[in-house]
């Protein structure tokens, strides 16, 4: 099958699926947040999201801050639910203004001068895409993108339900498997054809697709896509912190020590950086690729940076066996 073909076929079997890289801990968080939500416990709701994104160090998925800004307003709590919509319109690069517009979830902020700025904000990402972004690669990209996130939402919710060893488990395994593998194949075939696009061309969530299941494969498939990012980020079209965990990774995962720290492992309930290379010069090489420094990007996991406590960490983690 030709590759443009293939992409077509992938397009349409796509716009099939129902919209619905964290740990499991993430989606049992959001499961309960939409539970309470569900069950019209709106600050309960809220207080989950807030807790599934303190869980993967500050990182949610797009749809998860959005349903979360809509808690929070139903709460009656507007600073939390503007902290949310806020990240939604700038980290996003969010232009789905009818959504927004007419979502009744919503009417309490209307008359909120801060409203506006979100407003703004959206029509100011529709002005910038129009006429640059290939809409069928949007499109496709981010069915990828929900794919992911739903099949792991399931995930949690059927182990939650029937337990860890149960068959249904087994068969939702199966299915993200099958699933993975497609997406795997979406997004090679996109880069092979068209490189690895950046937002420009295919949005945040199509370039944050192409870095999330290229993260998620085989170590073969990420060396084989790794010098195709290191250029995709000279020319702007990749991120850096994407870029860093798809290094970090692959050195992991070939037993050598992480390079920029963004690895982080969890022995006997305890949270650690990843065994890592030249520690004293960590901030320097972080900073070089455009990097937060340790100790800001550690907050976020409620972590504090420590050179020398690192360097004592290590002796121990070294004697782990961790899978990577």
């Amino acid at each position: 099958m030709k590759k443009s073909h293939f992409i077509l076929t992938a397009l349409l079997m796509f716009l099939q699926v129902v919209r619905a890289q964290p740990g499991a801990n993430y989606f049992e968080l959001i499961n309960k947040a939409k539970s309470s939500f569900t069950a019209k416990e709106y600050k309960k709701s809220g207080q989950a999201y807030a807790a599934a994104f303190k869980s993967n160090g500050g990182k949610a998925y797009m749809e998860d801050r959005y349903h979360a800004a809509r808690a929070w307003t139903l709460a009656g709590m507007k600073d939390s639910a503007f902290v949310q919509l806020f990240k939604v319109v700038t980290l996003y690069d969010y232009i789905n203004y009818s959504e927004l517009s007419t979502d009744k979830a919503f009417a309490t902020l209307y008359n909120d001068k801060r409203w506006k700025e979100v407003d703004e904000r959206v029509k100011l990402n529709i002005a910038k895409s129009d006429g640059n972004l290939n809409k069928a690669l949007v499109l496709l990209l981010d069915s990828v993108y929900r794919d992911y996130h739903s099949n792991r939402l399931k995930e949690v919710g059927i182990k939650n339900e029937f337990g860890a060893e149960s068959e249904e488990l087994k068969t939702m395994k199966a299915t993200i498997q099958q699933r993975d593998a497609i997406n795997l194949k979406i997004v090679t075939e996109v880069i092979d054809t068209y490189g690895w696009l950046g937002r420009g061309s295919v949005g945040f969530i199509g370039n944050y697709s192409l870095a999330l299941i290229i993260q998620q494969a085989e170590l073969s498939v990420q060396e084989k896509y790794l010098p195709k990012m290191r250029e995709a980020y000279r020319a702007k079209n990749a991120e850096a912190q994407d870029l860093a965990v798809l290094e970090d990774k692959v050195a992991l995962k070939k037993n050598k020590k992480q390079i920029f720290g963004t690895a982080i492992v969890t022995v006997n309930g305890k949270n650690y950086v990843a065994p890592m290379e030249d520690v004293d010069n960590l901030n320097k090489r972080r900073s070089d690729l455009g990097l937060k420094s340790m100790n800001e990007y550690l907050q976020s996991w409620g972590m504090k940076w420590d050179v020398n406590k690192y360097k004592k960490d290590l002796v121990l983690l070294e004697k782990e066996t961790i899978d990577y």
